[in-house]
């Protein structure tokens, strides 16, 4: 704001015996600068670009699950707050297993260049409702964490895709990645999985009643003793 004053001075004279006439005085403020006009919009700019934040790694959306019949089963542990993956090993069904889709903090993520091929989302025991701090203080009324000495174990399964080159362990509450061999470096040797769960002891003993011989005899090792009268 430009304040106009105007003062009526009494005439004086100056060294040289000047008179000096009344003047009119502006009380006002001007920009120091260099004398560039650009200085100023380049010293601003460099600021913003200082206090931008780094964008977030995107993250695309879940493709279409994966149905393959081998599988890698992956045990990764949990302790003191990091992931590590304790063994591996191959899994091969009589049928193709189609990826289950579920929410998770972490996850398993299969890539071919920039194109996402399947993800494998997780949590461990007792870790899917641990909340991570907001900030640097701790809250007045903070809930009680189990993360700080949880020591847990979990068997996370992942489609053998022949056309991933890369895999990734993310953990997708704070961003951190870590890349993974593939396929996995020394695993466990191949199993076969069985279409069906393997009987149980009632039914083998259900089985053993009705073995027979050849002769159409039932078989006597197999069958149980009569009870007693």
């Amino acid at each position: 704001m430009v304040v106009l004053a105007c003062s009526a001075r009494p005439a004086t004279r100056s060294a040289d015996d000047q008179p000096q006439a009344p003047g009119l005085t502006l009380d006002h403020h001007l920009a120091e600068g260099t004398g560039d006009p650009q200085s100023v919009d380049l010293e601003l700019d460099a600021g913003a670009e200082a206090a931008a934040p780094t964008p977030p790694r995107a993250s695309p959306p879940d493709p279409a699950p994966l149905s393959l019949a081998t599988q890698w089963e992956y045990t990764l542990r949990y302790a003191s707050g990091e992931v590590s993956v304790e063994r591996t090993r191959k899994l091969i069904y009589p049928k193709p297993v189609v990826t289950e889709r579920r929410m998770g903090r972490f996850a398993i993520e299969l890539w071919i260049g920039r194109e996402l091929i399947d993800r494998v989302r997780f949590d461990f025991p007792l870790l899917g409702a641990e909340e991570l701090p907001a900030g640097k203080r701790t809250p007045l009324h903070e809930p009680p964490s189990l993360a700080a000495g949880a020591d847990v174990t979990l068997a996370v399964r992942v489609p053998a895709s022949p056309r991933a080159t890369r895999a990734l362990l993310v953990d997708r509450a704070t961003g951190a990645e870590r890349e993974l061999p593939w396929p996995p470096d020394a695993p466990l040797p191949a199993v076969r999985v069985a279409a069906e769960p393997a009987p149980t002891l009632e039914a083998l003993d259900a089985g053993a009643e009705q073995t027979e011989t050849p002769d159409g005899a039932s078989n006597p090792a197999s069958a149980k003793p009569p009870k007693a009268p």
